[in-house]
């Protein structure tokens, strides 16, 4: 697998194959069918190892973030703290997790585990969405999550300097301050 991740970064979803894999890890091709049996099964399978590990990274990071729920600049600056950790200083694995969600745009079998990761990260930021005042919890992280991928995306591929601090914290702060701003009903 994590041959498989080394060659989606390096060269995109579509290089994932089982030669590829066996070249790459210097495995045996049997064994490398044995355990995924088809490059579909191989690429489902990385997403999912993908989406489980930074899952926990975000219920971890999530503790902390939900402490301050009722603070959106500080909550904005926990976020972008993580998101940049984790998808652009760690750019290997921004990479990955963005060419993982096009590779679900092009392969329906994979949709499945993107819904569950998609989710997973819902149900990590609704309580906190929800004490910043949010009417909408799971429409917001969804917005969350679109704001961070976009900013990322951006990042990763047209580097600013400050990008955590000038680029990301202000476009999560805006939106998080937005949602606390709504009038209560």
């Amino acid at each position: 697998m994590e041959a498989a991740l080394r060659i989606i970064v390096r060269d995109g979803p579509g290089a994932v194959t089982l030669r590829s894999v066996v070249a790459e890890a210097k495995a045996s091709h049997g064994s490398v069918a044995y355990y995924f049996g088809s490059r579909e099964d191989l690429v489902r399978e990385t997403l999912i190892h993908i989406a489980d590990r930074n899952i926990k990274a975000l219920e971890e990071a999530w503790v902390d973030i939900e402490k301050n729920a009722t603070d959106p600049a500080t909550v904005a600056a926990m976020i972008a703290r993580h998101s940049t950790r984790r998808m652009v200083e760690d750019r290997g694995m921004g990479i990955t997790i963005i060419e993982l969600h096009l590779a679900s745009a092009r392969y329906e079998a994979l949709r499945p585990a993107l819904r569950e990761w998609g989710r997973a990260y819902t149900q990590i930021a609704s309580k906190t969405l929800l004490r910043l005042g949010s009417k909408r919890p799971e429409a917001d992280a969804a917005l969350l999550v679109g704001i961070v991928n976009g900013h990322v995306v951006s990042q990763l591929a047209l580097p600013k300097k400050n990008f955590e601090h000038d680029v990301l914290r202000p476009s999560l702060e805006e939106f998080l301050s937005a949602i606390q701003a709504k009038p209560k009903k």
